[in-house]
């Protein structure tokens, strides 16, 4: 069977300008929401496909241990405040003033240099009309642990530096930083260099009180980066399951550090299997996955010296130990969604943060793209997205001329008789996909994640459209063809052509 002569890229775009429309109002109107949830599905599932590979990067770095997380649940809170204890004043949810100095002390024996509350104080506490003269203390106590014990506490700004009242300003002047922890407008991404008020996120401000003590690559190095779009913030790796975590959590433990390349791979069918069925949070025996990071509760901070748990003695060297304290209580409703381990509090996202700026330093991954910001003509200040303006014509062109010269191969070789259109169909799907991985593969080695090609990803189904149009065509320019040449061939695809 001869083959169909090749067509003009406009005369390509004339035929699918109406796939090329309404994958335009996909991406950029959003109906439904579909595009940007399928678009998160990907970026998720390539999170999960890349986390053994960062879980590998961390195992032979300083910074896998570097970053503890502590958490303040209500079993904690009874427990230590019970008589018998005595180390706490409040036996609820919030704390007493004095408690959080009780804390620090606490995590300063066991060797952290850094401590970061994910706590925002908005005012100073009133009780029965009365100020809290507890106040004043935690004042004094962690302004006497930045200027004589040398040690860093951090605590949370919220999202705006401004709602925290006056009345708060001691406290916060006392500490060595204030970080922000909320924001908006960067979407999934952590947004490393925002700043509001003279205020860092928490991230950041525990990766300059880290590098007070040791040096480190400035941060700043990240905006001379090439082809990412503006404010785009960093996208942050997760590693798997901790193996050092406390045995309260009564977790199931993730895998052996040091792990072979045989391992990883398995890991990632795994990985692969959760993107196609769902994320499995319940480990082996049913047991919840233990989060990605070094946790322990804030009851396992205070223990006798000869009962204290390992995960204490096999951190990081001393002094540049950070401890990050958030709550998990379900009054708190500070919980988010993970690619890979499930639900967390929300301490785990600026966590995970940190340890990735700890790694990575201003090399941490970014999203690829080109999105100039259109402020220059006034107000709003929009965002153009070029990269997706421009890529995808080009995706769905390649694409279409990659299929039109598997067809034309396809029927020109008599050996493709007996395959079935689901067959071949499957293998265009597959030519897309190959496509498309190898472009994440090669952006991944210049320290950049997929960006705006997880949009393209959630193109998909409109690449197929177009490809089953085009073959729709082809077999129409087909038996053009073949009675222009008077051919007593079966008119149709060329398979069991002869009557």
């Amino acid at each position: 069977m001869g083959t169909i002569k090749g067509i003009s890229l406009l005369d390509l775009v004339r035929r699918h300008w109406l796939v090329l429309v309404v994958g335009y109002v996909f991406a950029f109107l959003d109906p439904f929401g579909i595009n940007s949830k399928t678009s998160q599905a990907i970026s998720d599932a390539f999170d999960r496909m890349y986390s053994p590979f960062y879980t590998r990067d961390l195992d032979g770095s300083a910074s896998a241990d570097l970053v503890d997380v502590i958490l303040i649940d209500d079993f904690s809170i009874r427990t230590l405040s019970d008589k018998e204890n005595g180390y706490l004043q409040a036996n609820d949810w919030p704390l007493a003033y004095n408690d959080y100095g009780v804390i620090v002390d606490a995590l300063r024996r066991h060797g952290y240099g850094t401590i970061i509350l994910d706590i925002t104080f908005y005012r100073e506490r009133r009780l029965g009309g009365q100020l809290d003269k507890s106040f004043q203390n935690l004042v004094h106590r962690l302004g006497y642990l930045r200027d004589r014990a040398g040690i860093n506490v951090i605590l949370g700004a919220g999202d705006n530096p401004k709602e925290l009242e006056q009345s708060i300003t001691p406290l916060t002047s006392s500490v060595s930083a204030v970080g922000l922890t909320g924001w908006s407008g960067y979407g999934e991404y952590y947004p490393v260099f925002l700043e509001l008020d003279d205020h860092k996120t928490l991230a950041e401000e525990g990766y300059d009180a880290y590098c007070r003590k040791v040096e480190c690559d400035e941060l700043a190095k990240a905006k001379n980066a090439w082809f990412v779009p503006e404010a785009s913030g960093m996208h942050i790796s997760w590693g798997q399951p901790a193996q050092r975590v406390a045995a309260s959590l009564r977790c199931g433990a993730g895998r052996e550090p040091g792990a072979d390349l045989g391992e990883i791979l398995g890991i990632v069918v795994v990985n692969a299997l959760r993107n196609l069925f769902g994320s499995e949070t319940i480990g082996p025996g049913g047991r919840q996955s233990c989060p990605p990071l070094p946790t322990a509760m804030l009851s396992d901070v205070f223990c006798a010296e000869d009962k204290c748990d390992d995960f204490f003695s096999t951190g990081g060297s001393q002094g540049d130990r950070i401890a990050m304290i958030g709550v998990s209580l379900p009054s708190a409703r500070d919980l988010f969604d993970p690619p890979i381990p499930g639900r967390l509090p929300g301490v785990y996202l600026h966590a995970e943060a940190l340890r990735n700026l700890l790694h990575y330093g201003p090399d941490y991954l970014k999203p690829i793209g080109l999105q100039p910001n259109l402020g220059f003509i006034g107000k709003p200040s929009w965002t153009l997205p070029l990269d997706l303006i421009l890529t995808w014509p080009l995706l769905l062109l390649v694409v279409l001329i990659v299929v039109r010269k598997f067809i034309n191969w396809r029927w020109g070789w008599e050996y493709t008789s007996g395959w079935t259109e689901l067959a071949m169909e499957l293998v265009e799907i597959i030519v897309v996909l190959v496509l498309l991985c190898l472009i994440y593969i090669a952006v991944l080695q210049c320290d950049r994640t997929p960006g705006f090609l997880t949009d393209l990803m959630a193109f998909m189904p409109w690449l197929w459209v177009a490809i089953r149009n085009e073959r729709k065509e082809m077999e129409n320019e087909y038996k053009t063809f073949a009675l222009a040449a008077c051919t007593p061939e079966q008119l149709g695809i060329g398979r069991d052509t002869g009557y």
